[in-house]
């Protein structure tokens, strides 16, 4: 049995392959005079604010704009909390804002200076998942879903819930990324926990027998997006969890019939968000992070990388998003009347370095 405990994972890595061929979008117009020569710096995540975007923006407005691209939150957390990064925004998700909040990296943001706010999609419901003591601390970016992804010529029967991932038939054939803070909510759906969020002792300790089942099933742990997709267009892998969907549709690309389900457990959900540091409560912060939020910033944002982005699909249409990219998103998705049920969006966990440690652990083997 292979040792998992050196692969390391980048969160979100770029699917250049999942846009290949996609049509140019007109670029948004930042129509006004450009201000004194001003800075920001972002850490975000690829494909999130590409070069040619953020110059740009640049060249329209006279704010420079330095990008620190990030592999994880963890990673965000430690480069903010030691000051090696002086940021203004920071892109991470709703679940890690109370974590952020109590070390005193972060401050409220006033939406009222983002207009472009009206152009994210109700679902969200940010202004409720993203209050923390009575303030709003962000404002989404973009959204996904983590689903169960199969190879639909050999998994033919209970793609419907994550227990297919432990079926003794496709034993050596299960793929996980390499990260316990998103791995871990599926796992604890699996093992029915009440709120795969919140565990209890007792949670804990049925999650262990859980993953130390799982084990057995799993050869490959995928430290990247593509890596995962090298993984499963190999065949060293038929069935896993799958951090997100692009991945799914450049395996269709290929020429194989791979598909994605949301299990009756519930599916973890993410929503990526902009949040400030106290650096970052600045007039030309805020005319960055609106600009990021109109229609067609967010189109082409969609389009190139075939990330969710924030609008709904009336407002991706209008923005330039064309069908055949909305079929290879969660944008549509959302229409469907139960979706929102079957997602369990991500929140703040109870104890992020004992799923950790108990992540490591079942790498290791030593569960």
């Amino acid at each position: 049995m292979e040792n998992f405990t050196d692969l390391k994972i980048g969160r979100r890595g770029f699917l250049a392959a999942a846009a290949a061929g996609t049509a140019a979008l007109a670029a948004p117009a930042f129509i006004r005079d450009a201000r004194a020569a001003s800075e920001i710096t972002i850490i975000t995540w690829e494909t999130y604010h590409e070069d040619a975007w953020i110059a740009e923006w640049s060249k329209a407005t006279g704010v420079k704009v330095n990008v620190v691209r990030a592999g994880s939150n963890d990673e965000i957390f430690a480069q903010t909390q030691s000051g090696a990064i002086q940021a203004d925004v920071l892109y991470f998700e709703s679940g890690s804002i109370p974590r952020f909040k109590e070390a005193g990296l972060i401050v409220p943001i006033d939406a009222s200076k983002l207009p472009n706010a009206v152009n994210i999609t109700p679902d969200l419901k940010y202004q409720e998942r993203n209050t923390v003591d009575g303030d709003l601390y962000g404002v989404p970016y973009s959204w996904g879903t983590q689903p169960l992804m199969f190879n639909a010529d050999v998994v033919t029967e209970g793609t419907d819930s994550w227990a297919a991932l432990w079926d003794e038939k496709h034993a050596g054939k299960v793929n996980l990324f390499d990260d316990a803070y998103i791995t871990f909510p599926m796992i604890a759906l699996q093992a029915g926990v009440a709120d795969p969020f919140n565990l209890s002792d007792e949670d804990f300790a049925r999650c262990a027998q859980v993953l130390a089942a799982l084990r057995p099933q799993v050869r490959t742990i995928a430290r990247g997006f593509n890596d995962a997709e090298a993984i499963y267009a190999a065949g060293d892998a038929v069935i896993g969890y799958c951090n997100n969907v692009s991945i799914v549709f450049n395996l269709q690309g290929k020429g194989m019939n791979f598909k994605y389900t949301f299990p009756k457990e519930g599916t973890p959900t993410w929503i990526d968000n902009a949040v400030l540091t106290p650096h970052g409560d600045r007039p030309e912060v805020y005319q960055f992070l609106n600009d990021n939020l109109t229609l067609e910033w967010q189109s082409r944002f969609i389009s190139l990388s075939l990330n969710n982005g924030v609008l709904t699909d009336e407002g991706a249409r209008q923005g330039g998003v064309k069908d055949d990219i909305l079929a290879k998103t969660n944008i549509i998705d959302q229409n469907q009347p139960s979706f929102w049920e079957k997602m369990v969006v991500f929140k703040a966990p109870e104890s992020v370095d004992r799923r950790v440690q108990m992540w490591n652990d079942f790498k290791a083997g030593t569960l």
